[in-house]
C-alpha cells in the first residue's frame, strides 16, 4: 500500500515538474527541485538549480510525455523515479533527442516532492 501511494505521489510530482517546463514556469521548476539539482542530457549538463535556471529560457518544449512510470524506493525520504519519455522541443535553438530513457532521483524536503538529479538518455 506504501508503495502505491509513492507511485501516485512521484506521478503527479513528475507530471506537474514536466508541465512547468512546457509552461515555461520557472518559479514551479524551482520549487520541484533541490537546490543542489544536477541534470545530465546529451545536449546540456547543469550543477545546481541556479545554473539549470540561468539556461532556462532556453529550454522550449511543446509536450514531454512520461511514459511506463516506475518508482522503487530508495528510504522513507528518498525514490528513483524512471519513465521512456518523449521530447517534442528545442534546447539553445536545436532539436533535443526525441525518445529518452530517464531517470530521477527525488527527496522529500519539507513535506514536498523535489527531483534532486535528472539523467536522460537517448533511445
Amino acid at each position: 500500500m506504501q508503495e502505491d501511494r509513492l507511485h501516485r505521489e512521484l506521478s503527479a510530482a513528475v507530471a506537474e515538474l514536466r508541465t512547468a517546463f512546457v509552461e515555461h514556469d520557472r518559479n514551479k521548476v524551482a520549487a520541484l527541485m533541490t537546490e543542489d539539482h544536477v541534470s545530465i542530457m546529451s545536449y546540456a549538463r547543469f550543477d545546481g538549480r541556479t545554473q539549470l535556471l540561468d539556461h532556462f529560457n532556453d529550454f522550449t518544449f511543446q509536450s514531454l510525455p512520461a511514459d511506463d512510470l516506475t518508482t522503487t524506493p530508495l528510504g522513507p525520504d528518498a525514490a528513483l523515479v524512471s519513465f521512456r519519455g518523449t521530447l517534442e522541443g528545442t534546447y539553445a535553438g536545436r532539436p533535443v533527442p526525441r525518445d529518452v530513457l530517464v531517470g530521477e532521483v527525488w527527496l522529500r524536503q519539507d513535506g514536498s516532492w523535489r527531483e534532486a538529479t535528472y539523467q536522460e538518455t537517448p533511445l
